[in-house]
């Protein structure tokens, strides 16, 4: 099979497509990763074939108006300034959509390409599967919508979910019906969520089961597989000296590092860092990413650099800060770290609550973060019972085969014409 995997946004919406595009391959299949196109680099490190999607993703976040909307640490403005700078791109954009559908045969999506390549796949008669890396938008009577979990019982969590669709259909009803009309189909009366479930696609979330079950109410074709698990970089590992040699001078560090997120309030993040490395011990390995700091603080005690390789450098940490993206979720409980979940927005908060209800660390939202709250938060995932929940965990999600099943599910479902 002739496969393109098309995902757009940060970091964490790429790289575990790298996973189950080596899967894939690894099964005989071609494989196409289409994706923002500053991840060439990374892609490219695999030997997957890339096919850049128009945009920079990291250029977008790091403009004064993106650094601005980071910084007021509201969801809502994140969303409609990451689709008012893709509408502004709408002509290159959807062009290297369309080349990139003429490469393949088949198509795996998630709802941030949804607008487009649902129609693409539509119009040219293509199958197309979808996978997500969130919290599950599929409609359960079992639980609500984490940011609707006021209350659980069944109507009114079926409701949130309707709820969250109609949400996302304000947001990309305008782009939907405008390209859908642009390459000759009719515009779309029902919300898009409706439209494409109605063609019954497979619909896979590539999470732990053991952190979110998979509801007993789905229908066949939604499953929760597991977490893609992305191989140690195939080139030698570029982790330096420096840093080599820091990891061995004292005890095992604490890791922070944001990502791809982006950190808006830079200033606020320089300020708790100084605090917790002059009220306390504790060693932190700091990883920049995307975020841009001017005034970090020196000390002995803290390495910075933009990013690690984690397969050889999180063995060697105590326990993780981050902002709960689950690729990074599922690195740290792989390896067996305590976790401090910093949420910034969209599914964050939610598997802040999910680490916290199950005892494998601390979830404090971002605009209520204080230096205070973080070395309570670190004194709190040092004991005993928090350690054996995470080893426990650990070892479930070592022992998930979440690549092999989600690979069998996709063979399964485009081998049926």
């Amino acid at each position: 099979m002739n496969i393109g995997i098309f995902t757009y946004g940060t970091r964490g919406d790429v790289q575990p497509y790298i996973a189950l595009a080596l899967g894939l391959m690894a099964r005989g299949h071609l494989v196409t990763i289409a994706a923002p196109e500053n991840f060439k680099d990374l892609v490219d490190g695999y030997g997957v074939a890339f096919h850049p999607l128009y945009g920079n993703a990291e250029e977008m976040m790091n403009r004064p108006e993106g650094q601005s909307v980071l910084k007021a640490e509201n969801t809502i403005k994140l969303m409609k300034y990451f689709f008012k700078v893709l509408n502004s791109a709408k002509v290159p954009l959807r062009q290297s959509y369309i080349e990139g559908f003429a490469k393949v045969d088949f198509i795996i999506a998630n709802l941030a390409t949804l607008q487009i390549t649902g129609a693409l796949a539509e119009k040219q008669g293509k199958k197309i599967a979808l996978t997500y890396f969130m919290p599950p938008v599929v409609p359960t009577a079992e639980f609500p919508l984490a940011d609707f979990d006021f209350f659980n019982f069944p109507w009114y969590n079926k409701f949130t979910y309707k709820l969250a669709h109609a949400f996302y259909w304000k947001f990309v009803k305008q782009e939907t019906n405008e390209f859908r009309q642009e390459i000759g189909l009719a515009p779309l009366k029902e919300t898009l969520v409706q439209h494409i479930a109605k063609q019954n696609p497979l619909d896979l979330y590539c999470l732990s089961p053991n952190l979110i079950p998979q509801p007993k109410d789905w229908a066949g074709n939604s499953k929760i597989t597991g977490f893609l698990t992305v191989p140690d970089v195939p080139q030698e590992n570029k982790d330096d000296a420096a840093l080599k040699a820091w990891l061995t001078e004292g005890g095992k560090p604490v890791y922070m590092g944001f990502g791809s997120n982006g950190v808006g309030n830079t200033e606020k993040f320089e300020a708790i860092l100084n605090d917790v490395l002059t009220k306390t011990n504790e060693r932190i390995l700091f990883c920049t990413g995307w975020s841009v700091f001017d005034n970090l603080p020196v000390h002995k005690n803290l390495f910075v650099t933009k990013y690690v390789n984690h397969h050889t450098v999180l063995p060697q940490c105590k326990a993780g800060i981050f902002h709960g993206g689950a690729g990074t979720l599922a690195a740290m409980l792989r390896n067996n770290l305590p976790v401090i979940i910093i949420s910034f927005y969209t599914d964050q908060p939610t598997w802040g609550k999910i680490i916290e209800r199950m005892g494998l660390g601390v979830h404090i939202p971002v605009k209520k973060l204080t230096s205070g709250k973080l070395i309570d938060a670190l004194v709190k995932i040092d004991n005993d019972e928090v350690q054996e929940n995470v080893l426990i965990i650990g070892e479930k999600i070592r022992n998930e085969n979440g690549l092999e099943n989600a690979v069998r599910e996709i063979e399964g479902y485009f081998s049926v014409v």
